[in-house]
């Protein structure tokens, strides 16, 4: 541990890690695993049915460290792979590691020490620290420095929802009783939108973390950095569960909880092609829907292109589609 290790006895944690032909970076990403500062974890290497050579490079980090378990399995997608990593893991706490990423030595440390130390249920980094593929990121970009926020679990989630906070999974620790009804729907592109806001609900206190701890991959043949594929369409079905989910009503968060979905809903209607009037048509009667709410938010929280794209869509759906693909892209 470092030299400000926490006095607690140290709780298991479960690092859950998918892997899906990712044999260029998995080594990197287990190594800065391997070799955090907090020691007592259990590392489940989920190879979803790979078909590169990500299966040997586990099988041998399984042969050289005990903390490390490799379950094999049938090619299921992201969010089966993290499902599986659910239903087998021990730990007191769960993280989730993409497997071309990597982290800080201090990562787990850090988020474990501000758990503990504020009896908190979860922790969450404010951002990660992006970088593109082909891009020279040194490991010391990530440092052992942070601030630390602590907030009940309705705020926090309103930070990330207005996205102050990091949405996705890699970047919190929770409680695993967290997890006892919550799994990531299969097939889901943005299915971390689509489920790890409810982690929220199940906190009383969240710590969030102020920091370079976890470095996060920007690869260009990323299914939702792509063009427009069918698929994204899903988010309009994300749109309507966020929007519907009745402890967002309950804890005041519909506004919040529009601006997010309002990015994603945009941000697919300027990929969407303009051949197809169909997907076009369905995308911009939800931004029709929600302009409203964007421009009537009084929260200091709301970003500026969620307003601005707001207030081009009044100009029509062509006008906005051509104007936004040349200054409004998210």
């Amino acid at each position: 541990m470092g030299d400000n290790s926490i006095s607690y006895s140290f709780p298991l944690v479960s690092i859950i890690i998918p892997v899906y032909n990712v044999e260029k970076y998995l080594k990197k990403c287990i190594d800065s695993v391997l070799t955090q500062t907090y020691l007592n974890l259990e590392v489940l290497l989920i190879n979803d049915g790979s078909l590169d050579n990500c299966g040997e490079i586990c099988d041998y980090y399984k042969s050289i460290d005990k903390r490390v378990k490799v379950i094999h399995k049938k090619n299921g997608g992201l969010s089966d792979a993290r499902n599986c990593g659910l239903e087998i893991c021990t730990g007191d706490y769960i993280a989730f590691i993409d497997s071309d990423d990597f982290i800080s030595e201090y990562y787990i440390e850090t988020m474990i020490k501000a758990i503990l130390e504020n009896d908190c249920q979860m922790a969450a980094l404010a951002a990660s620290t992006p970088f593109y593929d082909g891009q020279e990121v040194l490991s010391d970009v990530l440092t052992s420095n942070y601030d630390l926020e602590i907030y009940s679990g309705t705020d926090a989630l309103r930070l990330m929802l207005y996205q102050n906070i990091a949405t996705g999974a890699p970047f919190k620790i929770c409680k695993k009783d967290i997890f006892n009804t919550i799994r990531f729907p299969k097939g889901y592109l943005y299915e971390d939108v689509a489920t790890t806001y409810k982690e929220f609900f199940y906190a009383d206190k969240v710590a969030v973390v102020r920091g370079d701890f976890y470095a996060y991959r920007k690869r260009n043949d990323s299914i939702t950095h792509q063009k427009f594929n069918h698929r994204k369409m899903i988010v309009v079905n994300i749109r309507e569960q966020l929007l519907m989910d009745k402890d967002i009503e309950k804890n005041g968060l519909i506004n919040a909880a529009t601006a997010r979905t309002f990015q994603m809903i945009f941000n697919v209607f300027l990929q969407t092609p303009t051949n197809d009037r169909k997907s076009m048509k369905s995308l911009w009667k939800c931004i029709r829907k929600d302009r409203k709410v964007i421009l009537h938010d009084k929260s200091r929280l709301m970003k500026k292109k969620n307003i601005l794209g707001a207030l081009v869509s009044y100009l029509g759906m062509n006008i906005t589609h051509t104007m936004g693909n040349k200054i409004l892209r998210h």
